[in-house]
């Protein structure tokens, strides 16, 4: 029971008032707030189970990212696609000025209500790759972010939905984030 109450109080933590430290539903504190964030992005394994955690050389990282929010128009449309990108929190520097790399291919979706990134098994360790380019300076913590494309528009990354992940040796740990039902919807990356 306790148990339920807790899982049913984490996602709305994200919402709390901007300046405050906030602390993910595994109960460490992120030391940086994002106004640019905007929902959360649930992680899911090649089963369709949430996930928090894994290596950092797993293929793929992650097998669903799917965002809380949904797509606005014209970002809604036919056509319309999800892309997963990693970003390193610099102490000192606002959010948009942070490192980051796309890490996969862009998704076409299903849902507008939850935009979806669908990994491949021939994607490769991309995290792990990341990492070597943008190693985390700033307590072990990368940003996961998805942007949104539509034909005919300009790459939408004003809001975006945001889960941080903590890197420690060769694990990672989502340490504010939020669950997504894996079933919101279908993607199909090239």
């Amino acid at each position: 029971m306790i148990a339920r109450r807790f899982a049913r109080l984490c996602a709305p933590v994200v919402g709390l008032a901007l300046g405050l430290a906030l602390t993910g539903c595994s109960g460490k504190a992120v030391p940086y707030t994002d106004p640019s964030a905007n929902g959360v992005i649930g992680l899911c394994s090649k089963d369709g189970k949430p996930i928090s955690q894994g290596k950092v050389a797993d293929v793929p990282f992650v097998w669903l990212s799917v965002s809380s929010s949904a797509a606005k128009p014209p970002y809604d449309a036919a056509g319309r696609t999800a892309t997963l990108y990693a970003y390193s929190p610099r102490q000192g520097y606002p959010p948009q000025d942070w490192l980051g790399d796309q890490i996969s291919a862009s998704s076409s979706y299903s849902n507008p209500a939850h935009p979806t990134v669908q990994a491949t098994s021939g994607d490769g360790a991309v995290l792990k790759d990341y990492l070597k380019s943008n190693p985390p300076t700033w307590n072990g913590l990368v940003q996961l972010r998805i942007y949104l494309d539509s034909p005919g528009e300009s790459l939408y990354n004003a809001t975006y939905p945001a889960t941080d992940i903590q890197v420690k040796g060769d694990t990672w740990t989502v340490v504010r984030g939020g669950n997504v039902a894996c079933s919101s919807g279908t993607a199909v990356s090239p």
